[in-house]
């Protein structure tokens, strides 16, 4: 017969060689976590914008120089001049404020090259994309004022069961 001999020398490197591929996943799986999160953070540090008040952009003005942000507040229709610089080019000029029945501080809102919007009044609710200079003065990215009409519903006479009829005002 033929002589056979049994060693353990295979098993020993068998165990060795999955320990090693165990630290290779997990050095691996550790880099890959820290990649992703790297990314997701320099992704929302880049593109987020700020929602800001009149009062609040007053509070933080120091630290909102030049970055783009979103500022609300309510149209003072009596600050409100569009001028027609040349065929291209336009200047529409007006202030906001938190409250317009107590007016605090106002910012004054630029928007250049833009048509003058039909809701644009006195009371009108105002959203602005944009950013403000060293004199206080919110220039509107392109395409960045939003606004809200705040008479387009007006309530009617009661009618029926208690519940108040609501039409669009004539305009």
């Amino acid at each position: 017969m033929a002589d056979t001999s049994w060693t353990n020398t295979g098993e020993e490197a068998l165990l060795d060689k999955s320990k090693s591929n165990r630290w290779k996943f997990i050095v691996g799986g550790l880099l890959l976590v820290a990649a992703i999160g790297y990314l997701v953070v320099n992704a929302m540090s880049g593109s987020t914008q700020l929602y800001k008040t009149v009062d609040e952009f007053y509070a933080q003005q120091a630290r909102l120089i030049g970055r783009d942000l979103r500022v609300s507040g309510y149209v003072i229709g009596d600050t409100v001049e569009y001028t027609q610089i040349d065929a291209a080019n336009s200047r529409l000029e007006f202030d906001i404020v938190d409250n317009p029945a107590a007016p605090g501080q106002r910012l004054h809102i630029v928007v250049l090259n833009e048509p003058v919007p039909d809701l644009l009044q006195d009371h009108a609710q105002a959203l602005v994309e944009g950013s403000a200079d060293g004199n206080g003065v919110f220039t509107a990215n392109p395409g960045g004022l939003f606004l809200k009409c705040p008479t387009r519903y007006e309530e009617m006479e009661y009618e029926g069961e208690g519940q108040p009829a609501v039409q669009p005002a004539d305009y």
